[in-house]
């Protein structure tokens, strides 16, 4: 493996159905396009007990039971009642596209938020939602147009700040990922994520330092595995080889712990400590290590060390 690879993945700073007109009280239309385009699969089936309700109040009252209750697909279902009596609720629309995220509808999610947006276009809920999806697809330049859409409406959703600090990364822009990130942790200052990308930022613009204030931070807080992970490697960066090892074992086994921290030293340009640490790796899982044995072999091609 190549070290400086393995230090790119260490660095890791989310079908419709109608609506059935029997579950529909006689005040509700008995069939709406956008919220059967809108319905999970099965819900009718699911909830096909359930009684009717007789207003949007009451679908929303029931919708927000529900997910209080932890029952996610019955929120939908009455979410999407509530939809039968005014498909253009851009709040509604929205919250049935949250809910679609969290069951992996993402198709569905994308609808309802476009949905949304046809009634209201600077909706900033739907603006950061569409957002969100696009930058967990990898359509970098979609996200950031709906993200910086989002917070010109509503400056205070900190998950489109924190994505777009790491757009801004990508980008090079450390110091534009800098003031998203601390907009962010303005407003959720407990945020594991936020404090794990600004450090990363952090590292990429070469401070260490900082970059592990950030990391250990979450580490020493929710014993965050990636957070460990790139505190190790900070403590690698900086030559400090035992005590990343000793970060590495918060989370790894011995021998992957002494495999990352020789990749770490060889891409340092510390072959003799690289060597050391890799030998270790064998050591520990003679029939496992394929990986540290070709990394010795790499350093033994620099002609810089004898076995």
């Amino acid at each position: 493996m190549n070290p400086l690879q393995l230090t790119k993945l260490m660095l890791i700073v989310i079908g419709a159905i109608s609506i059935q007109a029997c579950a529909v009280s006689p005040s509700a239309p008995a069939h709406d396009a956008t919220a059967a385009e809108l319905s999970g699969e099965n819900l009718d089936l699911m909830f096909a007990t359930e009684f009717p309700v007789a207003s949007k109040e009451e679908a929303l009252q029931k919708a927000a039971r529900a997910y209080g209750d932890g029952d996610i697909d019955k929120s939908q279902f009455y979410l999407i009642r509530a939809l039968q009596f005014d498909s253009t609720d851009t709040e509604i629309l929205a919250q049935v596209g949250n809910l679609h995220v969290q069951q992996g509808n993402n198709k569905l999610a994308a609808r309802a938020f476009q949905f949304a947006l046809q009634q209201d276009p600077e909706h900033a809920t739907s603006r950061e939602g569409l957002g969100l999806l696009h930058f967990r697809a990898g359509n970098d330049t979609a996200a950031r147009e709906h993200l910086e859409a989002a917070v010109a409406s509503d400056s205070d959703l900190w998950r489109s700040h924190n994505v777009l600090g790491v757009l801004a990364d990508r980008d090079g822009d450390f110091a534009l990922a800098q003031s998203h990130y601390a907009a962010a942790l303005e407003i959720q200052p407990q945020a594991d994520s936020i404090l794990i990308n600004r450090g990363y930022s952090k590292y990429l613009n070469g401070d260490y330092l900082e970059a592990g204030i950030d990391f250990n931070a979450v580490a020493e807080r929710t014993n965050n595995a990636k957070a460990w992970r790139n505190l190790a490697l900070v403590y690698g960066r900086l030559g400090l080889y035992e005590t990343a090892l000793e970060t590495f074992l918060q989370v790894e086994t011995e021998r992957d712990a002494y495999n990352e921290t020789g990749a770490i030293a060889m891409s340092n340009g510390d072959y003799q400590d690289a060597l050391h640490y890799l030998h270790e790796a064998v050591r520990v899982s003679p029939t496992y290590f394929a990986q540290a044995e070709k990394n010795i072999a790499e350093i033994r091609k620099l002609g810089t060390l004898q076995r």
